[in-house]
């Protein structure tokens, strides 16, 4: 399920970059949208979920998680929320490295020994996660392509950033990490709230949102409300 659902997204968002531009208000909605599903999803779902047992500390590991993903913005120059620079015929590897760290890191949460019972490997987690990663791929494949870079390695980075969650969930489930699900699940809380955050701060315009970005924003959390309590995933 995580393979098929990450990978899926990930193809699904780097074919668009030949039909939707990165600088469209088609692409900035879909961030948008993206953006607010998964911070829906983390504050009514996986927040609520790492504070069950009562566990004060938690909140560390979220701050934690929140501060790893400043540092690997230095890296990925912000592209994990819809940012991208790329000169001609020249491919950002820094900033990709920092963007496969990001992946990487949030899927580690994404095991069959969840807390409390729950399976992160399906549910309304996963599909923010693979929502969110649906524009950036798109992002990055239609930026790639603007800069002239060849086609193979445009691929390459593609087929990188596909596997770079999956291969995360993957390692937690075949190690003994996976005894520490509580803790790598806050700190991918954090990671993930510093993006959405992010992005939803930057789909505005001098921080006020126009009319149809606020109905995106609003139908992204409404949804991830109601698959969070309805669906109970």
């Amino acid at each position: 399920m995580i393979w098929t659902a990450l990978i899926f997204s990930v193809a699904l968002g780097a074919g668009a970059a030949w039909i939707i531009p990165t600088d469209s208000k088609t692409f900035k909605y879909l961030l948008a949208f993206s953006g607010a599903f998964l911070f829906g999803t983390l504050l009514t779902h996986m927040v609520p979920e790492i504070f069950h047992e009562g566990d004060i500390h938690m909140g560390w590991w979220i701050m934690l998680g929140f501060g790893v993903q400043l540092m690997l913005d230095y890296l990925s120059e912000g592209l994990e929320h819809g940012h991208f620079h790329s000169h001609k015929n020249s491919v950002p590897w820094l900033a990709i490295v920092g963007l496969l760290l990001h992946a990487f890191i949030e899927g580690m949460p994404l095991n069959d020994n969840g807390m409390n019972g729950h399976d992160h490997s399906q549910g309304t987690f996963l599909w923010a996660i693979a929502l969110h990663k649906l524009p950036i791929a798109l992002l990055v494949t239609g930026a790639l392509r603007k800069a002239q870079v060849p086609l193979q390695t445009i691929a390459l980075v593609v087929v990188l950033f596909a596997l770079a969650t999956p291969f995360g969930a993957t390692l937690s489930n075949a190690t003994t990490i996976a005894q520490y699900a509580p803790q790598m699940l806050a700190v991918s809380v954090g990671l993930l709230l510093h993006v959405s955050t992010t992005i939803l701060f930057e789909s505005s315009q001098n921080h006020q949102f126009n009319l149809i970005k606020l109905i995106f924003v609003i139908a992204g959390m409404t949804l991830a409300a109601w698959m969070s309590t309805s669906l109970n995933l």
